[in-house]
């Protein structure tokens, strides 16, 4: 008996990955979740004790919840910002920072705070401060994101602001462009396997198969050739836009799993 391999995700933009996995036909039902939850047995109702998935309800569960992922994070000693609950940090005192709402994504959902009288300003127009974190704000000048497996970095790109762009503390998908890694400007940090190491790090902190993992780094212009720049892990995420490219590079890697699960 064979099974085609099936795709789990809210995301619109993964419809072409989901078209290409349908096409691989495997000895064992496999699921891909792309940050979706649905139980196993409602996917393969009668043969879910021997399914396999790529991407756990746990580890999605994590990776969406930006306190869990935190707490994940601050367990494996993953490199990135000082940060709190927001509930256990109403005194924060470590300014510029960043409050994130647990389950923002695609850039909404943040808010830079300046000062202690804009915290205690957000603090009563936001009566729920359990929904959300709050977070040392790093002015670094470059920013990445490494799609990573347990093997390391498959696919990767800088995320540029735009010249236009008024909103400049914050990178998202309506004020930047993505800069591919054979392009000049890539600029790829001198300290690259570190940060690829710990983005490794912080998906298996989470418990998730694949995922794409956004950095911030700092910048070596002007600084001496032995000089190692910071970065910090802001985030990992199991269900990234998917672009033509994106698409190509995961079908690629996740057939490869696939295959490797299917032959054990």
């Amino acid at each position: 008996m064979s099974f085609t391999v099936k795709l789990r995700s809210k995301n619109p933009s993964a419809r072409d990955l989901k078209i290409g996995l349908s096409n691989i036909l495997c000895s064992r039902p496999i699921v891909v979740r792309l940050g979706s939850r649905t139980p196993i047995e409602k996917i393969f109702p009668r043969s879910h004790s021997r399914a396999i998935e790529i991407n756990s309800i746990e580890g999605i569960t994590n990776s969406r919840d930006k306190l869990l992922m935190k707490r994940c994070f601050s367990t494996e000693e993953v490199k990135t910002a000082n940060w709190g609950a927001l509930s256990e940090n109403r005194l924060w005192n470590n300014f510029p920072a960043i409050i994130k709402q647990r389950g923002s994504h695609g850039g909404g959902g943040i808010y830079m705070i300046n000062n202690f009288e804009e915290l205690s300003e957000f603090l009563r127009n936001h009566l729920n401060v359990n929904n959300y974190i709050i977070e040392e704000y790093k002015n670094f000048t470059k920013e990445y994101r490494l799609h990573v497996t347990k093997n390391g970095c498959f696919y990767t790109c800088r995320k540029m602001l735009k010249n236009d762009a008024t909103d400049r503390w914050h990178r998202h998908d309506n004020n930047c462009v993505w800069i591919l890694e054979d392009n000049p400007l890539f600029e790829r940090p001198s300290n690259w396997n570190e940060i690829e190491g710990e983005c490794v790090k912080a998906l298996n902190s989470v418990g998730l198969d694949t995922g794409a993992c956004d950095i911030k780094v700092q910048s070596e212009k002007g600084k001496r050739s032995s000089f190692l720049p910071d970065f910090i892990i802001m985030e990992i995420n199991s269900a990234p836009s998917m672009g033509e490219i994106t698409t190509i590079k995961y079908l690629e890697k996740l057939t490869e799993i696939i295959s490797e699960y299917d032959t054990k």
